[in-house]
């Protein structure tokens, strides 16, 4: 979603503006009937427009956008769901969103005025709106939720591991209780409590709730109806669920709402926040905009905001989970941190705030290693045999070929001149993942090395400093950097950006 700064295609700048249309083609996709239709079966597009209202000059346009976008497949004159829409888009799918498609044009109405919002402040648009419209806004709004929770939870829950066989988790503001069902199907012998507002524990007991789901209906930021919660249930919790909730309230609404739901937490307990978080990635970013233009005070926080709020609620550890839609969950406790899955968010995270502007996880597997590469080092670079980090004095092919496979992932960082002080925070990136835990840690720089002017020819004058270039080992790195989406292209002319492509081997 950011624009690097290498980026300077007009492909990029039409993708970033034209972005509505791709929703209304995948709308329009559901609406018509051509998704539920095909749910149903293959047909030909003969068949398919047969079947629709659709005239047949526009249908057949719409079809071929369609197979063309990967939303359809065709095959031998048949046309078929593709997986991302049978996983989307079809009604009888565990992850559909089309809920979350019907709501988006409801929330399109107030970014169509962010100029306003931006002028006059939050909250502005906010109106009273007619019972029955809010009623029917208020329905919607659920069931997409619903829908966004089925893909999270998935994912949220995939990351916690080792639990004990029983317990008692406690999700505070649990919505329809997606997360809570989630968590009983792969821990059946714990307890759950949904606690939320009166209408929202109405509407989830009348679905069909799983053995050991309860219900305590209180409003979550009135500190007298927490009391009770916290009296009938304190030291109870093995785990306390805030998700998708502290981006709704201030901070003070945040950091009493924490201190006394922490209370309900037994003392070796977790405490996971999982939201979006404004520095984390453009998509937290862009929630916390959403959030300007579509609530009273609702906002994202950063990461190091949220820490704060924890320490102050009495929680000075936290582990960092990244998800694979771009949601974080800080997993905290009194105590011993939780050990996650190592991540390398943080690692990502100081090489974004140290010298580099794109930093992307890669598995070291998928590097290769081209006898090409070298021999342009050997014909055609200057420096060939004047440097020690250079042909014939750097590690060869076949040696950072056995590197690789000594290691299971690996960080790709890009950043720009000068290059003296490009190296000069790979080192420090080294440095830092060392440190971190990481005791392989090793980084491939980006062209020769230039901490001297000239390398004496007997030996190194800093051998402690000298990191082999990821050319001179046969690395093809405009290749490894369009794998990890960033591009990266010769220089054509005087004033094109330049860049400079860095390695680091983690495990």
């Amino acid at each position: 979603m950011k624009i690097l700064p290498s980026d300077n295609s007009y492909k990029t700048f039409c993708d970033m503006t034209t972005g509505y249309r791709m929703f209304r083609v995948i709308s329009e996709a559901v609406n018509t009937g051509v998704i539920d239709l095909l749910d149903d079966g293959e047909r030909t597009a003969g068949e398919l427009l047969a079947a629709t209202t659709l005239q047949p000059e526009a249908g057949r346009r719409f079809i071929t956008l369609l197979v063309n976008l990967g939303l359809l497949e065709e095959c031998s004159g048949k046309l078929y769901l593709s997986r991302f829409s049978r996983s989307y888009l079809s009604r009888t799918s565990t992850l559909s969103q089309r809920h979350m498609l019907a709501f988006e044009p409801i929330l399109m109405e107030n970014w169509a005025r962010l100029g306003q919002v931006l002028h006059e402040g939050q909250g502005v648009l906010i109106q009273e709106q007619p019972p029955d419209q809010l009623e029917r806004r208020l329905h919607l709004f659920q069931q997409a939720m619903a829908e966004a929770a089925a893909v999270r939870s998935r994912e949220l829950w995939n990351t916690i591991n080792h639990l004990p066989e029983q317990g008692t988790i406690i999700d505070i503001g649990a919505g329809d209780g997606t997360y809570l069902r989630g968590f009983l199907q792969r821990n059946p012998r714990w307890d759950a409590i949904a606690c939320d507002l009166p209408d929202v524990c109405r509407r989830m007991a009348a679905q069909n709730l799983p053995e050991g789901l309860s219900l305590y209906p209180c409003n979550i930021i009135d500190p007298q109806e927490m009391a009770g919660l916290v009296e009938r249930y304190r030291g109870r919790a093995g785990l306390l669920l805030f998700s998708n909730l502290c981006h709704c309230y201030d901070r003070d609404e945040n950091q009493a709402l924490l201190r006394q739901a922490g209370e309900l937490l037994a003392e070796d307990g977790l405490l996971l926040i999982h939201d979006f978080y404004r520095d984390a990635n453009g998509l937290g970013a862009l929630y916390d905009l959403h959030m300007l233009v579509n609530t009273l005070n609702g906002r994202t926080y950063s990461i190091a905001e949220t820490a704060a709020l924890l320490r102050g609620a009495g929680f000075p550890q936290h582990s960092i989970i990244e998800l694979p839609s771009g949601s974080l969950a800080l997993v905290a406790t009194r105590t011993t941190p939780f050990q996650a899955a190592v991540s390398l968010f943080g690692l990502k995270n100081h090489a974004l705030a140290h010298g580099f502007f794109a930093a992307a996880e890669l598995d070291p597997a998928n590097i290769r290693s081209e006898a090409w590469v070298r021999a342009k080092c050997a014909y055609g670079c200057p420096e060939y045999g004047r440097r020690w980090s250079c042909p014939p004095h750097s590690m060869d092919q076949a040696g950072f070929e056995e590197l690789l496979a000594g290691y299971s992932r690996a960080l790709l960082v890009v950043g720009q001149p000068p290059l003296k002080a490009f190296q000069h925070h790979l080192l420090g990136l080294e440095k830092e993942a060392f440190l971190s835990g990481f005791k392989k840690a090793l980084v491939f720089s980006g062209g020769p090395c230039c901490r001297c002017e000239t390398c004496p020819p007997e030996r190194c004058s800093h051998p402690e400093k000298r990191r082999p270039s990821l050319e001179s080992c046969g690395c093809d790195v405009f290749a490894l950097a369009d794998r990890c989406g960033i591009p990266v292209a010769p220089l054509r002319q005087s004033d094109d950006f330049v860049q400079y492509v860095g390695l680091l081997l983690v495990d």
